[in-house]
């Protein structure tokens, strides 16, 4: 849960190669009852231009706790001010109006009891009237985590933003996925093999040919050495692999990669119905070679990101129905194995009883909006949805009615699919 702390962040910038408009001018003074009376955390984002993507700018922050709230334990009311970078985030949701932010702090902070760091992400969810499938989510999947299973998302909290100002919203601030997060070696140049992280960015990372296509590296820095043997191997061998060769048990696909992972991670992918995350909009991770244990090779595994576009909405908000198969090259494979379906319908069925039954996801929703609070109504009537890119007028209340009637029939559809294809 959030708790009622206000976050005040102060960020300059200089070099943005878009004007600020007038009513976002730095300085512009925020309406005080508001920051003192809401629900949720706040970050003030002040900026001398215009915010773009192209590249990251200078910014100070500042960290501010309001009056009657208890901070962290070890940490102080009033934080000084600290140096960092702000840019514009996302993909295709830089056309929306209400914008995503990536900021990098010069010295790491563990704001709102995440993990220290000094990369966060503010997310705007623009297209999500519910503001929650992120978090909803990511919170799913790490939830699945057993001894010795970690299943690593990113972990969140809902606040709200000021632009110069000016009222932006609610959003979810968000921890990177990055080597920290994943829990994998740091790089040295020295090693022979080195963790890695991939993005998948476009429809090509469906593991249906070799190569890198589809993929950003993430992990070492593309900056730093280009690291693509690992996934080039990895795609070699999931697409042209004949089956005994994939399915052979000491150097087939379970020697590659952490089968368990990769069906809670398809698992979650059904559940939410993510049409746009099974071929792209997904992590995909692998450690270095363990000093220690020379003689066992890391395996390849998987880890949710960008799940607004999921529980019955599409990425650009449209309608999906409950019912409906989703998968890529490689689940295609696993899929064939009659052992693997076994071991993935019953999985499923292990989850049902309790992560994913409808009474929890529906408790889960069901805080998410406690945790909102006032703030969602504050977000609908700053970015009304008969305005713009919705395809059709949602309000909060509408969004989190439909995505639980959606998910006890998404339930049931599934149920049946995953027991017949068990068989």
């Amino acid at each position: 849960m959030v708790r009622l702390v206000v976050l005040v962040l102060v960020a300059w910038c200089s070099g943005l190669a878009a004007k600020a408009a007038p009513e976002e001018r730095v300085g512009a003074r925020v309406d005080s009852s508001r920051v003192s009376s809401t629900n949720l955390p706040i970050i003030l984002l002040e900026v001398k231009e215009g915010i773009v993507s192209e590249r990251k700018v200078a910014c100070r922050a500042r960290l501010l706790l309001p009056p009657g709230s208890k901070a962290p334990v070890g940490r102080s009311d009033n934080a000084p001010a600290c140096s960092g970078l702000v840019r514009v985030h996302g993909g295709v949701s830089q056309v929306y109006p209400k914008k995503s932010y990536g900021l990098t702090l010069e010295t790491p902070a563990p704001w709102l009891d995440l993990r220290q760091s000094a990369h966060w992400v503010l997310n705007a969810a623009f297209i999500d009237r519910s503001l929650l499938r992120h978090k909803l989510s990511y919170d799913l999947f790490r939830s699945l985590s057993g001894p010795g299973t970690r299943r690593y998302a990113a972990e969140s909290r809902f606040v709200e933003v000021y632009l110069n100002g000016q009222y932006q919203g609610a959003y979810l601030l968000m921890e990177r996925v990055d080597r920290t997060l994943l829990e994998l070696q740091s790089y040295d140049s020295n090693a022979p093999t080195h963790a890695c992280i991939y993005k998948a960015v476009d429809h090509a990372a469906n593991f249906s040919h070799p190569g890198e296509a589809g993929f950003e590296q993430r992990e070492p820095e593309a900056l730093v050495t280009a690291y693509w043997g690992p996934l080039q191997e990895f795609n070699q061998f999931v697409s042209r692999a004949s089956d005994a060769e994939f399915y052979e048990g000491r150097h087939g696909i379970s020697a590659r990669m952490d089968i368990a992972n990769a069906i809670d991670f398809h698992l979650l992918v059904l559940l939410t119905s993510n049409v746009d995350g099974i071929t792209k909009n997904f992590i995909l991770a692998r450690d270095a070679l363990a000093t220690n244990a020379p003689g066992r090779a890391p395996r390849f595994f998987f880890a949710p990101w960008d799940y607004d576009a999921t529980f019955g909405r599409n990425w650009n908000a449209t309608r999906v129905e409950s019912t409906g198969w989703l998968s890529n090259h490689l689940f295609d494979r696993l899929h064939k194995d009659a052992a693997f379906r076994k071991q993935f319908a019953a999985r499923w069925k292990q989850l049902r009883e309790r992560q994913f039954s409808v009474a929890n996801i529906h408790r889960m929703i069901d805080e998410n909006v406690r945790a909102l609070g006032p703030a969602a109504r504050r977000n609908s009537a700053r970015w009304a949805s008969g305005q713009g890119m919705y395809p059709d007028r949602l309000s909060f209340e509408a969004d989190v009615a439909e995505m639980k009637e959606w998910t006890v029939a998404r339930l049931k559809w599934l149920d049946a699919e995953i027991e017949q294809r068990g068989r």
